[in-house]
């Protein structure tokens, strides 16, 4: 009957709060724990990302094998290349990776396989496991101002196979990524009375949304069939968390944001200047976690989708084609096209060790704010659309129980990239037995 359609405007309220969810599952509950973070220091996330593959080779005799992603093995310790001579000086805080994958994946379609990067799940597949720092955050995350970040170069979501997130909330369905460096730093940072005037009006309205959609709601539930309630409630658990998540940022609203030092920050930064634009985003997640805004972060640097980022390394690095082309040429054994692929992976691993050499200068509990944080970079694919032996690095952890040092060649093990993220969600004290398709944990990197 008619009288049981929904109607548009009903439909278009929860359009409305489908947007809204993803920001504001990214906020917490007002305590502050900065003052013990001496002697507690937190535990912390960082996953990041690289679409369309590395520059790699791990045959001795490969005539670019200097260019190569992975290291040698040299008297047992990891002898970087090229791309990557700046992750030498922090050897013995990072582990390498080779044979770890997502088997939900591995046929699927080669250019849809990052929105897999954190959950383990097919992005096609009927359900959606959350990604491993949201999982992280359901734990912990009450305790920051933020409970995560979610950010990426391109920002916002993409579409379902093309993501621009690596973030995926309870549901499954992604959280947007944030790309703008001034909203970013307001949010985190900017005190000024007419920003956090306009923050609290904004609760508010989206306040009064959600009373409406859940209204709506309510009243749809009166007039559809029993499946269709089942439908409706499963949406409205997740509206009820935005109600709560509501609440908490009116009450973060009317505390002072932290005072940091900007003198580093670029804020006005554009892919144009992509190295800057990078190192900006990487010391506000250094901000953030400086001063416990937030523990857990995920920042996809390059995704598999088209657009001004994938022209990146053509229009401001000289490399005469876009980052997808790259990867594509350098799939075969071209000495040329895997120099220009690697000259890409070096400008990456440059700019990351600086973060991570930052995170590692920083003074924190027993150790450095890197022994107490995980970072996890890497790419779903081996070569271009090649969803199988993911390269992978996980730095830092070490006072979270982690051994670091290692080239750990995993193909022949039939561990899932899973098992990875388990171990990892259980060094953040975070209780999972499972997550998404793993069958245990990577024994070998606890210490």
């Amino acid at each position: 009957m008619t009288s049981n359609i929904p109607g548009r405007r009903q439909f278009l309220y929860g359009a409305g709060i489908s947007m809204l969810l993803p920001y504001m599952e990214s906020f917490g509950a007002p305590t502050d724990s900065r003052s013990d973070m001496q002697d507690n220091p937190p535990k912390r996330f960082v996953g990041l990302y690289v679409g369309h593959g590395f520059a790699i080779t791990r045959k001795s005799d490969h005539p670019a094998r200097d260019w190569s992603w992975y290291p040698r093995l040299k008297d047992g310790r990891m002898k970087f290349g090229k791309s990557t001579a700046a992750f030498q000086p922090l050897d013995d805080q990072i582990s390498i990776f080779y044979g770890l994958d997502h088997p939900q994946v591995v046929v699927s379609n080669g250019h849809s396989s990052a929105d897999s990067f954190l959950t383990g799940s097919n992005p096609q597949g009927a359900v959606i496991s959350p990604s491993v720092d949201q999982i992280a955050m359901l734990t912990h995350g009450k305790k920051t101002r933020f409970s995560s970040l979610v950010l990426g170069n391109e920002g916002g979501l993409g579409i379902r196979g093309g993501s621009h997130t690596l973030s995926f909330n309870r549901s499954g369905r992604p959280i947007p990524s944030i790309n703008n460096l001034e909203l970013l730093y307001n949010r985190l940072f900017n005190s000024d009375p007419a920003i956090m005037q306009a923050e609290q009006s904004l609760y508010q309205r989206n306040g009064a949304l959600v009373d409406r959609v859940l209204e709506s709601a309510n009243d749809m539930k009166r007039r559809v069939s029993i499946a269709d309630n089942r439908k409706i409630e499963s949406y409205l658990e997740a509206v009820r968390a935005v109600e709560t998540n509501i609440a908490r940022m009116q009450r973060w609203s009317e505390t002072p944001k932290p005072h940091v030092d900007t003198s580093d920050l670029s804020l006005k930064a554009t892919v144009n200047e992509p190295a800057l634009f990078i190192e900006t985003m990487y010391n506000l997640i250094y901000l953030a976690f400086k001063t416990d805004s937030t523990r857990y972060a995920t920042y996809m640097l390059q995704s598999m989708a088209g657009g001004i980022w994938d022209d990146m390394p053509k229009n401001a690095l000289g490399l005469g084609v876009g980052h997808h082309l790259l990867a594509h040429n350098a799939a075969g054994t071209g000495v040329k096209a895997m120099e220009k692929l690697g000259t890409f992976d070096k400008f990456q691993a440059d700019l990351l060790a600086k973060f991570l050499q930052r995170l590692a200068d920083t003074p924190e509990g027993n150790g450095s704010m890197l022994d107490n944080t995980l970072v996890l970079f890497g790419c779903s694919n081996s070569k271009t659309h090649v969803n199988r032996n993911y390269p992978l690095m996980l730095a830092g952890g070490r006072n979270l129980g982690i051994k670091q040092g290692q080239f750990l060649e995993m193909e022949s093990s039939g561990v899932p990239m899973s098992n990875l993220l388990l171990t990892c969600l259980q060094q953040l004290d975070v209780p999972a037995e499972r997550f998404s398709d793993s069958t245990g944990i990577v024994k070998e990197i606890l210490s």
